[in-house]
C-alpha cells in the first residue's frame, strides 16, 4: 500500500532535479567565456600584464585559452606572446602555451616554439623543446631554453647552431664588408643583452672565411652601438685551422675590426708540407 503523501513527494524530487540539472547547465554555460581578457596591475596602477584569448573555459583554478595573446610590461621594455592554445594557472601565475608560440621583445629579438612556459610573476619565459631566436644580426636554434625578459639574460641548453654578423673589410667573398660566422657547440649557451656578451660551452666549433676554430669555450662580445661581433676569444684546447695549417694554444684573441689574432703562452703552429710536417 503506497503512502499517502506519495504523490507529493516524487512531484517534489522531480521538481528538485530539474532545478539542479537548470542550475548545473547554468554554472557551466557561465565557465566558457568568448573574447577572454585578463588583466593584472601594479601597486601604482599601472598594467604589469595582460591577457587576451578568442575563447576560455574557466575551471577553479585553471583557464583554457583559444588562440592566446599577451603582454608583459618590464623595465624599458615589452614582451608579446601569442600561441594558438594556452592554459593559465591561476595559482601559480603560469601559462602553459602550445602550437605555434612566438614571442618577440621591443628590442627586436623574436622566439619561436612549439611550447613554452610563461611564468607572469617572474616575466620569465621557458621551454625544453626545439627553439629558434633571433635578432636582427643574430639567429640560434638550440634544444631548451631559459629567458630573463626582464634582465635580458638567455640561457639555451643544448645543440646550440648560432649565426652571427660582423663587421670585417677586406675579407675575400664577404659582401658589403660583413662576414656571416657560424658557431656550434653542445651547450649550454649564455646570452647577456645588456652587457653584449654570449659565452658557448661544449665542443665549440666557429667557421667563417678566414678559417675555423675548435676550443672548449668561446666568448662573444658584441657592439653596444651595433651589435655585432667586436671580439672572440677562445679558451681551451684551441685548434686554429687555415687550410692544411693547424696552430693550437690554450687561448686566442681575435679583434674583429682590426683582423687580428692574438695567441698568447707559447703557441705551436704546424704546418702541412706535401705530406711532411
Amino acid at each position: 500500500m503506497r503512502p499517502k503523501n506519495f504523490g507529493i513527494t516524487v512531484f517534489l524530487i522531480l521538481i528538485l532535479n530539474s532545478a539542479c540539472v537548470a542550475e548545473e547547465k547554468k554554472e557551466t554555460a557561465q565557465q566558457e567565456v568568448k573574447d577572454f581578457s585578463f588583466v593584472q596591475y601594479k601597486e601604482g596602477g599601472s598594467q604589469k600584464w595582460k591577457m587576451n584569448g578568442r575563447s576560455a573555459e574557466v575551471s577553479e583554478n585553471k583557464v583554457n585559452i583559444e588562440y592566446l595573446s599577451a603582454l608583459s610590461f618590464a623595465e624599458g621594455t615589452m614582451l608579446k606572446l601569442k600561441a594558438n592554445k594556452g592554459v593559465f594557472d591561476k595559482g601559480e601565475n603560469l601559462v602553459h602555451l602550445s602550437d605555434n608560440v612566438v614571442a618577440a621583445s621591443t628590442d627586436g629579438t623574436k622566439l619561436t616554439t612549439d611550447h613554452m612556459v610563461w611564468d607572469a610573476e617572474t616575466k620569465n619565459v621557458s621551454t625544453d623543446g626545439s627553439v629558434n631566436i633571433k635578432r636582427p644580426d643574430m639567429e640560434i636554434t638550440a634544444r631548451g631554453a631559459t629567458c630573463d625578459i626582464e634582465g635580458k639574460t638567455a640561457e639555451l641548453k643544448q645543440d646550440i647552431n648560432a649565426k652571427l654578423v660582423s663587421d670585417e673589410s677586406g675579407i675575400p667573398n664577404s659582401v658589403s664588408g660583413k662576414n656571416q660566422t657560424t658557431i656550434t657547440c653542445d651547450g649550454p649557451l649564455e646570452l647577456n643583452y645588456m652587457q653584449n656578451r654570449a659565452f658557448f660551452h661544449g665542443n665549440v666549433k666557429v667557421e667563417d672565411l678566414r678559417g675555423n676554430i675548435l676550443a672548449d669555450r668561446l666568448d662573444v662580445y658584441f657592439s653596444p652601438e651595433t651589435k655585432r661581433v667586436k671580439c672572440v676569444v677562445a679558451r681551451g684546447n684551441v685548434r686554429i685551422i687555415n687550410g692544411e695549417n693547424v696552430t693550437y694554444s690554450e687561448k686566442a684573441i681575435y679583434l674583429v675590426d682590426q683582423g687580428r689574432v692574438i695567441l698568447p703562452n707559447r703557441p705551436k703552429l704546424v704546418i702541412q708540407n706535401n705530406g711532411s710536417k
